[in-house]
């Protein structure tokens, strides 16, 4: 039973957003393009039907997944998303997954379950079974660079995800599923994971090259059922180093709205069009961390003697693996010393209450998690002694629960209508 509201069961600060995976976070995305494809899909339900019913029956869908583009930001500058926003049939607002971080929301935007389900719950983890610490966009071990080098430990990409994928479930009633992301990332070990039953997958040079190829198989392939799964990272990448509301990030914008309206929606053929429905959402947002707002452990010795190693998770939310006793101890120092800050929760109690994801839980998740989970407020961070000499060079980050870090928009296009 999925709890819809997390709160009675798990007391966090009122300011947080949590994730609705009843039937209102991007877990539910997946579930919700299937369901427009006549298609049940194993996992979490569709989103509400007022979400994409009045897009009418489509039998080709398209979702973009622009990294970083919260709600914040769509809203912010409207001056530069009208001449897109303004045509969509579908504006509404979705939550987030938690941990709001990338591996995860894209594990579940790619399987139609929660972290929770899938396994994928941080951007570093630990694994027992290896005796280390990995951060998952490379499957590295965190104090020495070797990319790829939990799949030479045994690590397998196919089966890591412990849930099937969009692609696997499609292709068993004959429809295709096609992946369109950035070049570098098309065939690494994520994207593998993510890939499963996939019928292919495009590396791209550019936003605009991925525009073009899309339309261009949306032609080729038109009259034909279809999914087509995209992903773009520059508004997030621009926005850790200047923050959403930078210059920089509103320059990108512009360029992908410029883009999207005159290299593919104004570009498509008729026939490409025909029974298309288009979806733009993110994986999270971001929140302004300044430098001012960061915090080290090293500056607790206290609370670092009671840590049996050094967290996991990221500078927004921390799994903590606390020594024998001191799990008490640990989150009494945060919320009392720290609480200004940050909250910490028992792991397990995150766990159950579901603020991952309801069950039935992947294998080995509640290792994944430690023993507390730190959460950030406001604009804090929080690092470990050997992040400091590159704690500094990012000053917008996600992964918590604030509003802006999980309030993310849901527009729907009917391409045939444009």
């Amino acid at each position: 039973m999925i709890k819809h509201d997390i709160s009675q069961f798990l007391p966090v600060p009122d300011e947080f957003t949590l994730p609705n995976y009843a039937d209102g976070s991007i877990a539910n995305v997946p579930a919700t393009i299937a369901k427009m494809l006549g298609v049940q899909l194993t996992g979490l339900s569709a989103l509400p039907e007022v979400m994409w019913r009045p897009l009418g029956g489509v039998k080709r869908v398209v979702l973009l997944t622009l990294d970083g583009f919260g709600w914040n930001l769509f809203q912010a500058r409207q001056d530069l998303v009208t001449a897109v926003s303004q045509r969509a049939t579908i504006t509404n607002q979705l939550t987030s997954i938690f941990p709001s971080t990338t591996v995860a929301a894209l594990s579940s935007l790619w399987t139609g379950s929660a972290p929770a389900q899938h396994g994928l719950v941080g951007l570093k983890l630990f694994f027992p079974e290896f005796a280390v610490s990995a951060g998952m966009l490379d499957f590295s071990p965190l104090f020495y660079k070797a990319k790829d080098a939990l799949v030479d430990a045994g690590l397998d990409p196919e089966t890591f995800l412990q849930h099937p994928g969009v692609g696997e479930q499609l292709g068993k009633v004959g429809i295709p599923t096609y992946a369109f992301k950035g070049k570098e990332i098309a065939n690494s070990v994520l994207s593998q994971m993510h890939g499963r039953g996939v019928t292919e997958s495009f590396g791209m040079v550019s936003f605009a090259d991925m525009l073009v190829q899309m339309r261009e198989l949306l032609h080729k392939r038109a009259g034909e059922p279809l999914f087509i799964n995209a992903y773009w990272p520059s508004i997030d990448t621009i926005s850790h180093y200047h923050t959403w509301q930078g210059t920089p990030v509103a320059a990108e914008l512009r360029a992908i709205i410029y883009q999207l309206q005159t290299e593919f929606f104004d570009a498509l053929t008729d026939a490409a069009r025909q029974d298309t429905a288009f979806f733009i959402v993110a994986d999270h947002g971001q929140e302004l961390t300044p430098l001012s707002h960061q915090i080290f452990l090293s500056d607790h010795p206290q609370l670092e003697q009671m840590l049996f190693m050094r967290p996991t998770g990221e500078p927004r939310v921390l799994y903590l693996y606390t020594k024998h006793g001191c799990r008490e101890a640990t989150m009494d120092y945060i919320n009392t010393k720290l609480g200004h800050a940050m909250t910490a929760v028992p792991a397990q109690a995150a766990l159950q209450a579901g603020l991952l994801g309801p069950e039935p839980f992947a294998a080995n998740v509640a290792d994944r998690l430690g023993d507390v989970i730190v959460i950030m407020r406001g604009g804090y961070t929080l690092f470990s002694e050997v992040e400091r000499e590159w704690a500094h060079k990012m000053i917008g980050r996600h992964g918590g629960l604030t509003h802006a870090e999980m309030q993310v928009p849901w527009l729907g296009f009917r391409l045939d209508g444009w």
